[in-house]
């Protein structure tokens, strides 16, 4: 399929999902990474859903920075498998490891279902993953080390 998919310049990006529903071989971004390396193909990439890595990786900020550099997609749907913000992932530690390795990738927002609705759902979620994202922003700052100023 990789062979396939290049001739066609196309890269393939597969899913971590969870025990649960795949086995043990591709349940962690550091499985996928393992089983990608022996293909020996560079058009095989990682998808991160983290409502999955919510059930089997241990550190959100480490699946990151574990994915790079063949971190080519997220979906930002949270651990209660509703949108981002209505549940307990750390989307923080998230965005702080993508803004480290300069991800450039593609993300969504997943949501099912889409409670109250899919507009409500959709526009929480992204003005959810900004406001992490400002917060974000001013923690890696260096005039904010850990979100105070020094001043000398």
């Amino acid at each position: 399929m990789a062979d396939y998919a290049k001739s066609k310049d196309v890269r393939l990006a597969f899913e971590v999902t969870n025990h649960l529903e795949m086995g043990k071989y591709v349940d962690t971004v550091l499985n996928h990474r393992r089983i990608i390396a022996l293909t020996e193909r560079d058009n095989i990439g990682i998808q991160i859903d983290w409502f999955h890595a919510n059930l089997e990786e241990l550190n959100p900020y480490e699946a990151v920075m574990d994915a790079h550099p063949v971190l080519w997609h997220m979906h930002f749907r949270d651990s209660n498998s509703l949108t981002s913000g209505y549940g307990k992932t750390d989307f923080k530690a998230v965005l702080r490891a993508v803004k480290k390795i300069g991800y450039d990738g593609y993300c969504t927002i997943e949501s099912a279902p889409m409670v109250p609705d899919a507009d409500t759902a959709a526009r929480d979620g992204i003005e959810y993953l900004k406001f992490l994202e400002r917060i974000v922003e001013y923690q890696l700052s260096p005039d904010f080390p850990n979100g105070y100023a020094v001043r000398m």
